[in-house]
C-alpha cells in the first residue's frame, strides 16, 4: 500500500513540476515579447559615425 501512495505522489509531483515549468516558459515569452529589441553594443556601433567623421576632417583639412 505505501508504495502505491508514494507512486501516486511522485506522479502528481512530477506533474506538477511540468505544469510549472510550462507557466515559465510562458511567463518568459511575454516578457521578452514587452521589451524592446536590444541595440547593439560594442565596438561596431561607433565605426560608422568615426569613420565618416574622420574622412570628412581629412577632406576639410585637405582644401584648406
Amino acid at each position: 500500500m505505501y508504495y502505491t501512495i508514494n507512486q501516486q505522489i511522485i506522479q502528481a509531483r512530477v506533474a506538477d513540476l511540468h505544469r510549472q515549468a510550462q507557466q515559465d516558459a510562458l511567463a518568459r515569452a511575454a516578457r521578452q515579447g514587452r521589451r524592446p529589441p536590444k541595440r547593439q553594443s560594442g565596438p561596431g556601433v561607433l565605426r560608422l559615425p568615426v569613420i565618416t567623421a574622420r574622412r570628412v576632417l581629412t577632406a576639410w583639412a585637405a582644401h584648406a
